[in-house]
């Protein structure tokens, strides 16, 4: 399956009031001078009313005040002494001349919406995301001390290491502290049950509704097994504990020492699975290791290969070429204006521009790993971890990391994958047996990468595997064999990030909803409705309804309606054999592509209001050329058979 999760990195929001000096800036591991900022809210999270008192002991630069329409800031101290609010929002350094400043604040928390904001309350829980909320000053960091208050029967969180919690007659107050960065701080409150657990000296907690408390025991446990899993491969976990906290907004957000998970998606096994151990990661890449976003986010490509990937690649090396060639699919199907080189991905995404951020990064650090050798990736990986800890990272940081451990010259290999968009197309040329010896050519598109090619050979004693270096517009080699060959493939596991040559891959449900939304065709009665209602489930906007001449000229089609009424259609447009039974299940959906090549989807049911109860889901299925169900479940699912691909031959 080739969906995404929606996962953003590094998202922030903190602090705390009361009892920190006036003292000097604080001088930070790396010599960077670091703010001090504490904050006493007070939360009633089902009405979003708050109140807040903001305090900077000793501002470094200009102050920053609160620009959000639901907030207001009600008075203003400088060195103690009361100051009219500056109008421009900004309170400058000349004015308060390192004095401290101390802001009160209060509002009412904007209702949660469809969307991911920077705050929001509901009837279960409310947030607030990085520090649009509170006053700053130019400290790159700073040491922010949160004291968090909210009412019976909630219970808050926030980043950071939790100091203190106690329970008092009105309510409850929970104290943390954390130093980094004002943009990764995260402050939550919401009715839950809290679980938690001491590991190695690490405090892991979850805060789920009490209807999800059964799944406690399952997160805490897989983020202590992620938690060793990285500390070994990278070095120390960088905080003192790790938190997984429900979320009323569809959302997986990765912050220090934390992760804020949508409550719909709590109890799925893939969310403890390799959504649990992206989030862990990103405890070191993304927050312990900052991202220089103006140079491009190595971060989520990073942790996609060395989480979601790794996975992947131990449950079998078919589940990882898998993965691989759904990166590959998932780049062929860019829009042309998405297909951008990887320096100028910035965020974390979902979506076109994930294919890029998340896939191509993510085949950049295999095919690395492969060009350096597992013993040098991997003490590549700590020198950059120890390099960078509490520090931003750019690209040139982690290729200086990685050329350190080789002790090779690696800005060939960085500047041809970050700087260029788009991918080789690679080709045989020639490939021509001669006893046992093969002869062969193999081509690629210009621009010229510089390439380890895997080629794979089948002979009358087995399979050979071979690497061929290709670093310009061809590469001629003889390769001696143990047998007579039958058979050679290039690239037949998608190790390197490439085109994917015609009929390397059947076409799959995915590659609907992967590019540019189809046009839908609705055959017979009530099949317009069903359109409607099943396409805002299954594409990017709104469904696009043609007419039946329209639909000729629709670059990416949809069709959908009865089981007769589709049959009737293909049967008419189609010339090919049909591939499957178009009976299967009680609703069936199934991908083809037509003479000239394109695509087409069939969405079909016995029943015309049974296509959208069936068919909801279908985005599931993406990783299928065909399915059917029944009940809502699934009956049958498969892959059509590639076809021929000119990255192979055959000489039997």
């Amino acid at each position: 399956m080739r969906l995404r999760r929606l996962v953003l990195a590094a998202i922030p929001v903190l602090a705390a009031l009361g009892g920190v000096p006036e003292t000097a800036a604080l001088a930070g591991p790396h010599g960077e001078m670091l703010g001090e900022e504490a904050v006493r809210l007070n939360l009633d999270p089902a009405s979003g009313a708050l109140t807040l008192d903001a305090r900077l002991p000793a501002p470094q630069g200009d102050v920053a005040l609160p620009r959000q329409d639901w907030l207001s800031v009600e008075t203003l101290l400088i060195g103690g002494e009361p100051s009219p609010l500056p109008a421009s929002g900004v309170i400058r350094a000349a004015r308060h001349m390192g004095r401290s400043v101390t802001v009160r604040l209060s509002g009412t928390l904007p209702e949660l919406s469809p969307g991911i904001e920077a705050a929001g309350r509901g009837e279960t829980a409310s947030y607030l995301l990085g520090s649009g909320w509170l006053p700053v000053d130019a400290a790159p960091r700073a040491r922010f001390e949160l004291s968090l208050e909210v009412p019976s029967g909630w219970r808050p969180a926030a980043t950071g290491r939790l100091s203190d919690e106690r329970v008092h007659p009105y309510g409850r107050r929970a104290d943390f502290v954390f130093t980094g960065r004002a943009g990764d701080l995260g402050v939550f409150a919401g009715r839950y049950a809290v679980n938690e657990a001491m590991h190695r000296g690490l405090r892991l907690r979850t805060y789920f509704e009490p209807r999800d408390a059964a799944f406690s025991p399952a997160y805490i446990a897989a983020a202590a097994g992620y938690i060793d899993r990285y500390s070994d491969a990278i070095g120390p976990y960088p905080y003192d504990g790790f938190s997984v906290v429900s979320a009323p907004i569809p959302v997986g957000l990765g912050l220090p020492g934390m992760t804020y998970v949508s409550q719909a998606i709590l109890g799925h096994g893939y969310m403890r699975g390799r959504s649990l151990a992206h989030e862990v990661l990103h405890s070191w890449w993304g927050n312990a290791v900052a991202v220089d976003y103006r140079r491009g986010n190595w971060s989520e490509g990073l942790t996609t290969y060395m989480a979601d990937y790794a996975l992947a690649e131990e449950a079998g090396a078919a589940e990882a070429r898998e993965m691989r060639l759904g990166w590959l699919r998932d780049l062929a199907a860019l829009p042309a204006a998405e297909d951008r080189p990887l320096t100028e991905f910035r965020a974390a995404a979902h979506g076109a521009r994930q294919a890029v951020g998340y896939g191509k990064a993510a085949f950049l650090f295999h095919m690395l790993r492969a060009e350096l050798g597992e013993e040098d990736w991997q003490a590549g990986l700590r020198r950059f971890y120890r390099e960078r800890y509490d520090r931003v990272a750019a690209w040139h940081h982690l290729r200086a990391g990685f050329e350190a451990a080789s002790g090779g010259d690696l800005r060939w290999f960085f500047d041809q994958w970050l700087t260029r968009s788009g991918l080789p197309a690679l080709r045989i040329e020639a490939a021509e047996p001669e006893g046992r010896k093969l002869h062969l050519v193999v081509g690629q598109s210009a621009p010229f990468y510089r390439l380890r090619v895997p080629v794979t050979v089948e002979t009358e004693a087995g399979t050979e595997r071979h690497i061929v270096a290709l670093d310009g517009a061809r590469a001629e080699v003889t390769l001696a064999l143990a047998a007579r060959p039958r058979a050679v493939a290039v690239d037949p596991d998608f190790e390197l990030a490439r085109e994917l040559a015609p009929g390397e891959v059947p076409p799959m449900l995915g590659d609907l909803f992967a590019g540019p939304d189809p046009a839908l065709l609705a055959l017979g009665e009530g099949a317009g409705a069903a359109a409607a209602a099943l396409g805002p489930r299954l594409l990017h906007g709104a469904p696009r309804l043609v007419d039946a001449v329209a639909a000729e000229a629709a670059p990416v089609l949809v069709v959908l309606g009865s089981g007769a009424e589709v049959a009737a259609w293909r049967r008419a447009h189609l010339s090919a054999p049909a591939p499957w039974s178009m009976d299967a299940g009680r609703a069936r959906a199934w991908v083809e592509r037509d003479a000239r090549g394109r695509l087409i989807g069939f969405l079909s049911a016995d029943r015309t209001e049974d296509l959208l109860p069936e068919l909801g889901g279908l985005r599931y299925q993406a990783g299928q050329s065909y399915a059917a169900f029944a009940d809502g479940a699934r009956v049958a699912a498969g892959d059509w058979p590639a076809g021929a691909s000119g990255l192979r031959r055959r000489f039997d």
